[in-house]
């Protein structure tokens, strides 16, 4: 039986079929790496810290500095396949994530995880906008729903496997296999890429790549999580002495190469970051929300595991097993997404969704099962239902909120803003989590450091775990208090007109929103049918332009 001959549009390369379905299974497996490092390497962090005796600091760039490189250089990722080929690109970023990986398991100390953390870094903002890119170049549009669907099936069971795979990797191997696994996917993704594709010229070639805009947005991040992480080791008595340059001035170097940033997007032949959607005060909130929505989660998800094991006791496989938790309702959430869109709008969902996210933070520190394997399961439980409520709708809101045209970029602004949340957050957490810690703990357990009192013993060992509780309390107050900011821009903020873009309930469609959680390639699908408000506004004065002349 062979294959029906695909239905070519105007502009469409129809491509052989063993070429098309190496492409996916390329994409699959080279992004497969990217989603199993975003929920395996949080887990594995408490036992690299215990392995390679890193402070809190320390730790916190292993965990920082990847979203740092990936934050920075994603939004010009998809010029550079532009500019030099998709699959040639798509192949470096493949190849560098494979060699940092192997890089990261065989580090000796911190610092050197921390440099090959970094490249992965690199390797991921090349791979990741370039996987479904390369999808959409080899299969039509009659036919690229389905290899999206197997894309985001396959990606959707990575990025569930991740935390008990680690988990229990990094309890009963090492910690370096966490890495160590990437290496094989990376090097089945690379053969296939170069010996089964062929090399594409891309469909247009942007005039120039904007260097300077992504050193800034470099500078920036870097500056900013510098100056909060070295906060985190900094104690409340220096906290505001002379010392306070080391901390607050890379923060106001990150803040001022920022703005440099936007000053020189206004101006770049080929901006990465198109200033015009900010117009929109509608974008704007979504955006609010995606930043403080993914920047508490991230932090959350770097602590939680920590506290869990140096507070209560649990094995990092037991965490694993209870972060399914989070993962469990996607498949239900999936089905009803659409009608539940339909039913009750995209601002309810956003809203109660981050409640139920606030609901959870409170479970994971304030009910009497907290410490337990069943408590644990339980929160990530009820923060996946929330998360679950969240993404769809977000997905939606961002696409309904601006022109057709607009979407891919609205799409990898809004990919952007979460993973800056990531960023920023994780390293904020440090810092109140080490303050905590440090008002809360003893004089031995103050020594010791946050997260590693391995080694005390008696009184001084639950004064430490007694600190590493109350440290955690304090993110989790923290957390509710952005969730609360996430229901009031929600509700006040998101106008009654974006809920008047299409739904798409297809498992698909809002499956890639969920897998937006730990990747930050930007969707290139544009999903919205239905013509926006302000694309009809555009076409009426084009229009009326063409009647003119």
């Amino acid at each position: 039986m062979t294959e029906p001959k695909q239905i070519l549009t105007p502009g469409e390369t129809e491509y052989p079929v063993v070429e098309r379905y190496a492409v996916l299974a390329a994409s699959v497996l080279g992004s497969s790496m990217a989603f199993v490092n975003g929920t395996a390497v949080a887990l594995a962090l408490d036992p690299i810290q215990l392995d390679l005796d890193a402070s809190l600091g320390e730790i916190l760039w292993v965990a920082n500095i990847y979203m740092v490189f990936m934050a920075a250089l994603i939004l010009i990722g998809g010029a550079l396949g532009d500019f030099f080929g998709r699959r040639a690109v798509f192949a470096w970023g493949v190849g560098i994530f494979a060699v940092a990986s192997l890089f990261c398991g065989l580090s000796p100390s911190s610092e050197m995880l921390t440099a090959a953390r970094a490249m992965q870094g690199v390797g991921a903002a090349l791979l990741t906008p370039m996987s479904l890119t390369l999808i959409a170049d080899a299969f039509t549009k009659k036919s690229r729903g389905m290899a999206m669907g197997i894309w985001s099936a396959a990606s959707a069971l990575m990025t569930a496997v991740g935390p008990p795979l680690g988990g229990i990797l990094a309890e009963n191997v090492s910690w370096r296999w966490v890495f160590y696994m990437h290496i094989p996917l990376g090097l089945l993704a690379l053969a296939i890429t170069l010996f089964l594709t062929k090399a594409k010229p891309p469909p247009r070639k942007p005039e120039s790549l904007d260097i300077l805009g992504a050193f800034l947005a470099f500078t920036g991040f870097a500056g900013i999580s510098y100056g909060l992480i070295t906060l985190s080791e900094t104690s409340e008595r220096s906290m505001f002495s002379l010392q306070s340059v080391t901390w607050l001035g890379p923060i106001i170097i990150g803040v001022l190469a920022l703005a440099w940033m936007i000053r020189v997007e206004r101006k770049a032949a080929t901006p990465m970051l198109p200033l015009e959607l900010f117009q929109s005060g509608m974008f704007n909130a979504i955006n609010v929300v995606t930043l403080l929505l993914y920047g508490a989660m991230g932090g959350i998800f770097v602590f939680y595991p920590i506290v869990l094991k140096d507070a209560y006791g649990l094995g990092v496989d037991e965490t694993g097993i209870a972060f399914l938790g989070f993962v469990a309702p996607m498949a239900i959430i999936t089905i009803v997404s659409g009608y539940l869109m339909k039913r009750f709008g995209v601002r309810l969902m956003l809203s109660l969704g981050s409640a139920i996210c606030g609901i959870a933070f409170y479970s994971m520190c304030f009910i009497p099962a907290a410490g337990t394997i069943s408590g644990a399961f339980i929160s990530m439980l009820i923060f996946g239902i929330g998360m679950a409520l969240v993404v769809p709708a977000m997905t939606t809101a961002i696409f309904n909120a601006t022109p057709e045209e607009s979407h891919g970029s609205a799409s990898g602004v809004n990919n952007a803003a979460g993973r800056a949340g990531t960023l920023f957050f994780v390293a904020a957490y440090g810092a109140i989590v080490g303050f905590a810690f440090d008002l809360a703990a003893g004089p031995e357990a103050r020594l010791a450091g946050y997260g590693s009192g391995e080694e005390l013993t008696g009184a001084a060992l639950i004064d430490f775990q007694d600190a590493m509780v109350t440290s955690f309390e304090a993110l989790v107050l923290v957390s509710i208090g952005v969730m609360l900011a996430c229901v009031i821009v929600s509700a006040f903020f998101i106008s009654e007109t974006i809920e008047r873009g299409s739904f798409r309930s297809q498992a698909r469609h809002i499956m890639l929103g969920f897998l937006r959680l730990f990747s930050s390639g930007p969707s290139r699908e544009k999903e919205i049918e239905k013509q926006h408000p302000l694309t009809a506004e555009r076409d009426t004065r084009d229009e009326n332009d063409k009647k003119g002349e």
